[in-house]
């Protein structure tokens, strides 16, 4: 008896597809420092506010930048495509300054983070914003996890 081959191609699938059935792998990244989504930099132009075509993120850059414009914008569902849905929570939480763009983007090794890509700005009052990203295979880059820094 033949099964068909859908049912058999299922779990490849699946594997390939990286399914995360729902779950926001935010709290269990771990980066490798210096790790880049093939073809990906972290320098060059980001277009704030949307993906790249196909819905992915460049550079981790792009992601930090297309979550802040959802976030100046109140917008959590484009959010969501830049951030898993607990850290796209805890930024929406925090206190937004709508004329804040994100400054620079360092490698997380070399300050101290243990997420690829730390994404920062500084507010003009003292204090600093920080968007984590790592590397995420369905969309490039993702927003791992977020803080904010009182000065």
């Amino acid at each position: 008896m033949r099964r068909p081959l859908t049912a058999a191609l299922l779990p490849c699938l699946l594997l390939t597809a990286g399914c995360s059935l729902g779950n926001d792998p935010s709290p269990k990244s771990a980066a490798t420092p210096g790790a880049s989504a093939p073809g990906a930099s972290t320098t060059g132009p980001a277009s704030a506010g949307t993906p790249a075509a196909g819905g992915r993120f460049p550079t981790a850059q792009a992601a930090a930048e297309a979550l802040l414009a959802a976030w100046h914008k109140g917008d959590k569902n484009a959010a969501l495509k830049a951030g898993g849905p607990r850290t796209v929570d805890k930024v929406f939480a925090g206190a937004v300054d709508t004329t804040t763009r994100i400054q620079s983007c360092r490698q997380g090794s070399a300050v101290g983070v243990s997420y690829a890509y730390d994404c920062y700005y500084a507010a003009q009052g003292g204090g600093s914003t920080h968007f984590y990203v790592d590397p995420y295979p369905a969309t490039g880059w993702r927003v791992v996890n977020f803080a904010q820094n009182n000065g």
